[in-house]
């Protein structure tokens, strides 16, 4: 999976655009392992709330959803644990009569830009690790720590914007 373009909102909302190497494995059905390992990593994303045609709960939903569905999820789990905010939401979309097959457009809530851009780069490299069953790789307790840095740099920073800005 890859990320190939972010585009930030004033609304507090970031679009990814995603692509996955091979646009027909593009499901956990594909690569059944994945939500698995990423229970294993993060259990608490079984607590997920998700909207969706059956109605399952987000763990249910994870034994055959897009790949870039976990990764929203996780982007906004990684979030939370680096700086508790509000409430936080996503949405995964394609459309492959107008994009490539395998071309996924992702959304998700922030409150810290400097935060979610971090937690992007390492939900990315998680759901990599995963599907080539790399968990080892991942040092979660690390990836948390750094990205509490970023939160704190990106708060810092919206203070300077605020008081430097504001006449």
């Amino acid at each position: 999976m890859k990320v190939v373009e972010i585009l930030f909102y004033n609304s507090h909302r970031v679009k990814l655009v995603v692509e996955m190497p091979d646009p027909n494995k593009y499901s956990t059905r594909h690569s059944p392992h994945i939500p698995g390992l990423l229970f294993k990593l993060l259990p608490q994303l079984a607590r997920h709330r998700c909207e969706n045609d059956g109605g399952y709960s987000f763990k249910k939903e994870c034994q055959s959803t897009e790949i870039p569905h976990l990764f929203e999820h996780l982007i906004i789990e990684l979030q939370a644990r680096a700086q508790p905010s509000g409430i936080l939401k996503g949405e995964t979309q394609w459309n492959w009569r107008v994009d490539p097959k395998g071309r996924f457009h992702v959304y998700v809530d922030y409150e810290n830009e400097v935060l979610v851009l971090g937690a992007i780069r390492v939900a990315e490299r998680i759901i990599n690790a995963l599907d080539n069953r790399s968990i080892e790789d991942i040092d979660m307790d690390k990836e948390i720590e750094n990205l509490k840095m970023l939160a704190k740099l990106g708060s810092d920073l919206q203070k300077f914007r605020v008081s430097t800005c504001t006449p």
